[in-house]
């Protein structure tokens, strides 16, 4: 058994035979099969050795992979946590992916919820779950700033404005979300744990110089 992703393409013999003369009768012959969402393009690429293959991703999978890809360092927040963050990160990417912009979105909110309750049960001893009336996101910013913790410059807007989309995709609003307002809100949801990664790792840095 394994876990990858298994792509699974039908043809047909018409199909199969429109494959073999478009890519076999020009320099850099493709076939394109469209779908729904996407579009599968079949290419010759005559410098590939043997019978090997490569998997070329374009569109949103490209800009997911090589702009919005994001991993929280270890050591910052208990490995669980981390854990779920990533999890929770990754899984806005493949939403995005999947032009399930609703989805995106709300593993965004996620994803910083996870964060501020791991900084909130450091600073107040107790998970927000464990609180008898549970803070939400714009509650535990609010708490740990009158309780001294200084978010990075420009954190909280940003947390702010991922809070409204996320509340807006998720409870009810009958309008849909967009795909840029997907987009925008990854890129902020990114800004995030960089910067509190960034902030995380300076006062480790401090800690251990005045050890």
């Amino acid at each position: 058994m394994t876990n990858k992703t298994h792509l699974f393409v039908s043809l047909s013999p018409g199909a199969m035979q429109l494959m073999n003369t478009q890519l076999l009768a020009v320099p850099c012959g493709t076939v394109d099969f469209p779908f729904p969402d996407y579009v599968i393009t079949f290419r010759l690429d005559r410098s590939i050795p043997g019978q090997d293959c490569r998997l070329d991703h374009l569109g949103s999978r490209d800009e997911t992979r090589a702009k919005m890809a994001h991993e929280f360092p270890s050591g910052l927040l208990p490995e669980d946590v981390t854990r779920l963050v990533n999890f929770a990160y990754e899984e806005a990417l493949r939403c995005f992916e999947r032009n399930c912009s609703m989805a995106a979105i709300g593993m965004c909110g996620r994803t910083i919820e996870t964060v501020l309750a791991s900084l909130y049960a450091k600073q107040f001893g107790k998970h927000p779950s464990e609180e008898q009336n549970p803070p939400g996101l714009n509650a535990m910013i609010n708490k740990l700033r009158k309780e001294g913790y200084r978010f990075p410059a420009g954190i909280k807007e940003r947390m702010e404005v991922i809070a409204v989309h996320r509340n807006m995709a998720i409870h009810g609003n009958i309008v849909l979300p967009s795909q840029d307002e997907a987009r925008s809100t990854i890129y902020l949801t990114k800004d995030v744990l960089q910067l509190i990664s960034h902030k995380a790792t300076n006062e480790s840095g401090t800690d251990e110089s005045n050890t």
